[in-house]
């Protein structure tokens, strides 16, 4: 009987499924704490501004350089390292790492003192993709990793609104005295509460996490020759350069657009449409999590029949699609309604974490096992260092250098939006294509090969 290549994986497959699951249950809850770490920043600038008389250019340090420089760098280099190494080891010491830092940063006096946080918590938070990532490619079958990969990525989608619940009920309760039970947090200022328990959480998760097993490497079955060897797996990957160049140029669109609703959200909502800024906070909190969780519902279904229906393609192509999906984000200019306007932009973390579940499936499947977790370290890269810093930048440029107004900053996010969301449609296209090609090559090199006698 001859069974298709999923079909194959799927007999390979015979896992633990409820240490599986929950495995991918601690993966989730370790992506939302890291994105409320990262994240929590932007919700405290100005108390944190007053308190250690720093500048708005030194907090953009913080919230950029400092974090985002580090975490690409050590991403690409503790993606090796998660290809050779336990990776549960791995990711427990990155996690106590990244919560150290955020106690750090809560306990800061200086500048510099928050600078050192900030790049401690980026080089922590760098282990977490490419271990989690390649942990779920070995405990899950591809056909069956969809709804895995999506929960893991649902974390991050829910992250930004979990975020701003919680640190917007902190510095409420705070000043009240709600913390004062606990002594070392007495007569502190709210934020640094916020920082300090954030940091407590991750460490507590860490001691968890030990609770699980590191899963054997599986191979992929899909484009290139595997093999235990560092230096073939990477000249493996160069050799199918047409493939993976699209694919990282897609997440590099995809990362622009979605860093454009992200970060300029906020503004257009109090610019134009008038909102306070506590009130921004609550509602769009709340709106990304009802978009992630709807996201999330759809990911693990679609993705999975997708890749029954066509293959590993199939993954890229749903991408493909989503980043069409996640275009009306950008256009939330062109309502009058201000809560409609809402719904919009918070749409594009519906679209995130379905691009987000079948992108990080894909990579997963169509690299050679030893560059795995190097392959979605480049993943961070594009999305992070490439994506999310140009985007928000081109908003800002044409905001104030070819429209002259504030209030033109909902047009801005419109053009660049709209531009990397199409753009990462048609990379994703050219992507899918390719593999198409290269995976109907190995079948017909398969096929005309002599059996062994």
């Amino acid at each position: 009987m001859n069974l298709s290549p999923t079909e194959q994986d799927d007999v390979r497959f015979q896992p633990n499924l409820a240490k599986a699951w929950f495995a991918v249950i601690l993966l989730c809850l370790a992506q939302i704490i890291s994105t409320i770490d990262r994240g929590m920043l932007a919700l405290v600038v100005d108390p944190i501004r007053a308190e250690l008389g720093i500048s708005d250019v030194q907090i953009a340090l913080l919230q950029g350089l400092a974090f985002s420089i580090f975490y690409v760098i050590a991403g690409i280099a503790l993606g090796l390292v998660a290809d050779v190494v336990n990776r549960k080891r791995l990711l427990i010491a990155g996690i106590v790492v990244w919560s150290a830092a955020t106690v750090a940063s809560g306990v800061a006096e200086t500048f510099g003192q928050m600078f050192a946080a900030r790049l401690f918590i980026g080089i922590g938070e760098a282990v977490l993709a490419p271990c989690a990532v390649t942990i779920i490619a070995d405990l899950f079958p591809v056909s069956r990793r969809g709804k895995p990969m999506a929960l893991y990525v649902f974390g991050s989608m829910i992250a930004f609104g979990v975020g701003s619940l919680v640190t917007g009920y902190i510095l409420a309760a705070a000043p009240q005295g709600a913390f004062d039970w606990i002594g070392f947090l007495e007569n502190k200022a709210p934020w640094r509460i916020a920082f300090i328990l954030a940091g407590i959480a991750g460490i507590i998760l860490a001691a968890v996490f030990t609770m699980i097993d590191e899963p054997k490497r599986n191979d992929s079955k899909v484009i290139v020759r595997q093999t235990n060897d560092l230096r073939d797996s990477l000249q493996a990957m160069l050799a199918n350069w047409k493939l993976y160049l699209p694919v990282y140029a897609t997440l590099a669109f995809f990362g622009m657009g979605i860093s454009v609703v992200i970060n300029w959200s906020p503004m257009l909502l109090t610019r134009v449409f008038e909102y306070k800024i506590e009130d921004v906070s609550k509602m769009l909190g709340m709106a990304h999590i009802i978009w992630a969780a709807i996201g999330a519902l759809t990911a693990g279904f679609v993705v999975d029949r997708a890749v029954k229906r066509w293959g590993s393609a199939g993954l890229i192509y749903l991408a493909s699609m989503v980043s069409l999906l996640a275009i009306p984000s950008t256009l939330a200019i062109f309502t009058n309604n201000g809560l409609f306007a809402i719904i919009l932009l918070s749409e594009v973390t519906f679209a995130s974490a379905l691009f987000g579940s079948a992108m990080l499936s894909a990579i997963a499947e169509i690299s050679p096992k030893r560059t795995r977790g190097l392959s979605v370290a480049f993943y961070a890269f594009s999305m992070t260092l490439i994506g999310a810093s140009t985007g928000p930048l081109l908003v800002a440029f044409i905001t104030e250098y070819l429209f002259a107004s504030e209030q033109a900053v909902g047009l801005s996010i419109a053009i660049v939006g709209s531009v990397a969301f199409g753009g990462a449609a048609l990379l994703a296209f050219v992507s899918g294509s390719k593999l198409v090609a290269i995976t109907a090559d190995s079948v017909r090199i398969h096929a005309t090969r002599p059996a062994a006698t």
